[in-house]
């Protein structure tokens, strides 16, 4: 007698079916090997990338960079800067008094031609705010007696005047002698050292546009 073994198949079912299907083949094994080892990869670079990313100080540092490169380009230097003397004004008599407001003229002056040339600005800093407005009071008197008015703004405990004739269009003796006398009265008051700052002279430059001015006749304004 002989026996035969044979292997008999497994039955084809439903079950069957389901698990090879949910049998991870070795081509997938592979896959998700090759996928996660580079996920950190990627993530490695995603958090380098991350890093590389500019702060908003970073930001705002390069913006006052080009700003700061911008005025070097498009403003001459003080020095070369010449004053624009109104029609009628002596510019013998008054070249050697500005030379000793500005700060370019050697004596120790503080003021500054603007670009045109057709104005003289500077900063005045106190200690309070009560000094301030009492230098800016004893200013608006000379003003009144002299019959010409600045151009300035004030915060707190700083004031920022620039003197400028109108019409005729440039500087005067009035600037002149009226900036001499803010200089004079600035030391009466404490003036302590100013810090830079262009917030003021644009502050000025937008008083200026919505008033008036002091050197038009009244019998030709509008």
């Amino acid at each position: 007698m002989s026996f035969t073994l044979t292997r008999t198949p497994k039955p084809n079912t439903l079950l069957t079916k389901f698990n090879n299907l949910n049998r991870p083949t070795r081509n997938f094994s592979v896959f998700i090997q090759s996928s996660n080892r580079s996920t950190p990869k990627a993530t490695s670079s995603a958090a380098s990338h991350y890093h590389r990313q500019p702060t908003q100080h970073q930001k705002y540092q390069h913006w006052s960079l080009k700003q700061q490169q911008y005025r070097n380009m498009s403003s001459s230097p003080p020095s070369e800067i010449k004053p624009q003397f109104s029609e009628g004004s002596d510019p013998v008599v008054l070249g050697p008094a500005l030379d000793k407001l500005l700060s370019t003229g050697g004596a120790g002056g503080r003021w500054t031609l603007t670009q045109e040339g057709v104005a003289i600005e500077r900063t005045f800093k106190f200690k309070t705010f009560a000094k301030t407005w009492d230098f800016m009071t004893a200013v608006s008197l000379q003003c009144k007696l002299k019959n010409h008015h600045p151009e300035w703004s004030n915060v707190f405990n700083t004031t920022f005047i620039r003197w400028t004739t109108h019409v005729p269009k440039g500087l005067s003796s009035k600037d002149i002698e009226l900036a001499t006398i803010c200089d004079s009265l600035a030391k009466d008051f404490g003036e302590t050292e100013p810090t830079e700052s262009c917030a003021m002279p644009n502050l000025a430059d937008r008083a200026v546009a919505f008033s008036g001015d002091c050197c038009t006749p009244k019998h030709l304004k509008k």
